[in-house]
């Protein structure tokens, strides 16, 4: 999208500007891509915990990757919204 400059803005600030964030969309795309296939992925871990029956530590286990399913979802929403 084009960046609207402020009028008494250098052009090493409107150009630092545009470096750190093209720096922090290149960081922050493999982050997405992890968070968004991990979405994906932890669900299987579900099935062989709930098959093993209510047991104290597979609810704790279940518990924790539910926690850890959400944070990969909303970490990997972004990924691939171009």
């Amino acid at each position: 999208p084009p960046t609207i400059r402020k009028e008494g803005a250098s052009n090493f600030e409107f150009l630092s500007r545009h470096t750190v964030e093209a720096a922090g969309k290149k960081l922050l795309a493999p982050v997405q891509f992890v968070g968004f296939w991990s979405a994906i992925a932890l669900p299987f871990g579900y099935l062989p915990l709930l098959y093993s029956g209510p047991v104290s530590d597979s609810a704790d286990a279940l518990a924790l990757l539910f926690v850890l399913n959400l944070v990969a979802m909303v970490v990997g929403h972004g990924y691939k919204r171009d």
